[in-house]
Formats: structure tokens, sequence, C-alpha cells
């Protein structure tokens, strides 16, 4: 691997970034497989949003599986998908808390901080530290030999 050619800056950020997103390919192909080859289907809360749930869960999956190709194919398009599949997951978050919040018979804010606080650790968090170790190549010194940049 050449030097300019990677997309991270440390191993410590690929490591991270491949458990990560690894972690959540298992969650929603866990999830899947439970809720469309076993027939278990979705709880009575979220029938009212099965079709979203339904279509977010194929849309998470494979930008997923295309953010992990791309991850070892050290293509730079892993950033692109990585936040697209964190927009997806976070309105995929937003509807299910929606689902619970709605059967909930005594709503208090504890339940909506946790929400959130839950959402930026095991979420957003990531996926912020996954972009500020992006590695942006610094120009080639050799080149700019006897330029000013005044």
């Amino acid at each position: 691997m050449l030097h300019d050619e990677r997309i991270l800056k440390h191993k410590f950020a690929y490591f991270f970034t491949i458990i990560f997103v690894l972690c959540w390919m298992i969650f929603f192909a866990y999830n899947m497989v439970n809720i469309f080859l076993r027939g278990y289907g979705l709880k009575e809360e979220y029938n009212t949003f099965k079709i979203i749930i339904y279509v977010l869960y194929f849309l998470i999956l494979p930008l997923l599986t295309v953010t992990f190709v791309s991850i070892f194919k050290e293509s730079k398009k892993m950033f692109f998908y990585l936040n697209l599949s964190l927009f997806f997951m976070l309105i995929f978050h937003v509807v299910i808390f929606n689902g619970k919040y709605q059967k909930i018979q005594n709503p208090s804010t504890g339940y909506v901080f946790s929400f959130i606080l839950l959402n930026i650790l095991l979420v957003v968090g990531p996926v912020v530290l996954i972009n500020y170790f992006k590695h942006i190549p610094t120009e080639n010194e050799i080149e700019n030999i006897g330029k000013h940049k005044e």
C-alpha cells in the first residue's frame, strides 16, 4: 500500500472502521433474517411504519456492505457510503423510536435523552471519528522547491 493511496491516517482507524461497519452489518443482517426468513415479523407497535422500516433495511445493509468492501479496496467513496448509511440509520432509529414512544403510557424526558445519547455514542460519534481520521495527502514538497506562497 502506497503512502498516498491510503484513505485513513492510522492502522487503528482502519481497525475501528472495519469493526464498526461489521457490527452494524451483523445487526441489520440478523434482524433481516429474523423478519424475512424466519417469519418473526415486526412487533405490533411498528405496524404503522412497516413499509418504511422494510425499505430502510434494504437500503442500509447494502450500503454498509459496499462501505465494508470499499474499506479494503482503499476507495475514497467509502466516506460517501458511510455517511449515507449514517443518514439512513438515523432515520431508521427515529422511526423505531417513534413506534416505541407512541406505545409508552408515561412518556418521560429521560427516554428521549437516553435515545439521543445512545445514538450519539453508538452511531454518530464513531462516524464522526472515522471522518476525522480521513487521510488527506500533503502536497509533494520536492515539486514545490523554489515556489513561494506569499
